[in-house]
């Protein structure tokens, strides 16, 4: 994957990715968590998206944020 400023090489068909806010279901723990507004890279050629590692761990600390709750 490569880099332009912020943009990045879509790695299925070599576009250039744009920013955008999406919004996304994530299953973990056998439940689906909404989330609406996230800001990601996204290939405008054939879609697909991609996350920072920043924004993909704020997610997975909301989701268990939810479950663990629940299982205590």
């Amino acid at each position: 994957m490569k880099f332009s400023n912020k943009h990045l090489e879509c790695e299925l068909c070599d576009g250039i990715t744009e920013t955008k806010s999406v919004s996304r279901t994530f299953k973990r723990f056998g439940q689906e968590f909404q989330f609406e507004n996230i800001e990601a890279e996204v290939c405008p050629n054939c879609g697909e998206i991609y996350f920072d590692g920043k924004t993909l761990k704020e997610i997975e600390e909301k989701i268990r944020r939810q479950v663990l709750p629940l299982v205590a």
